[in-house]
């Protein structure tokens, strides 16, 4: 898919908003993050989701503890509309930082983001009252490049990219290093586009995803 994804709550959002609006870049969704940084609500409205510092539980703590619903869709709605303040834009998708099905483990937060927003979305399980067709989300990022056609075998397919250079900023915050480096490679070669084209898949937008009608359900 040819999309961006924003982080709403990063040193670097104001710096990547004002590329946005140079370059007038609007397939651009949000990138829910609560497992970096600090929130965009008041703390004292979503204190589950916050450790002792004050900033979001990193995302090995999510897989073995539980948050109040309630304050996890606060934190959704809040980063949204934020997005929506400092771009003058809405998100055309949604999807989240660090790889966890908040789907399964909070199904009201689906059935809430489904109802007030109508975006595609990602879904790591499948959701009987998703209104998209799906897409395929093979991996986290590509484990190795040599094997990409290994990945390519659905109708839709969502190949999560990392593409950037490394700064010491990201060397401080992320774990996520040289790999960013190798995905922009990947994705800017003419040998990558050969591939696809090859197998007859092209490039389209989360935008681009389709409604299912109502009988598919």
């Amino acid at each position: 898919m040819s999309s961006i994804s924003l982080m709403i709550n990063t040193p670097k959002t104001l710096e990547a908003i004002e590329i946005m609006k140079k370059y007038k870049i609007t397939c651009v969704g949000i990138h829910i993050n609560i497992t970096l940084g600090k929130p965009v609500s008041s703390p004292s409205n979503i204190p589950s989701l916050l450790d002792e510092h004050g900033s979001f539980h990193k995302a090995d703590w999510w897989f073995q503890n539980q948050v109040n619903e309630n304050e996890l869709i606060l934190e959704f709605d809040n980063q949204i509309a934020l997005f929506e303040k400092l771009t003058g834009q809405k998100p055309n998708h949604l999807n989240y930082h660090h790889r966890f099905d908040f789907y399964q483990y909070y199904p009201s937060l689906a059935k809430h983001l489904f109802e007030k927003y109508q975006l595609p979305m990602r879904l790591e399980k499948d959701y009987h009252e998703y209104p998209y067709e799906y897409a395929i989300n093979q991996t986290y990022f590509l484990n190795t490049h040599d094997d990409i056609h290994k990945y390519l075998i659905g109708d839709i397919i969502e190949m999560p990219c990392h593409v950037g250079f490394v700064d010491q900023s990201i060397m401080e915050m992320s774990s996520l290093n040289l790999q960013r480096m190798e995905d922009h490679a990947l994705v800017t070669s003419s040998r990558f586009k050969k591939l696809y084209h090859d197998l007859g898949y092209q490039l389209i937008g989360w935008n681009q995803l389709q409604k299912k009608t109502r009988n598919s359900y």
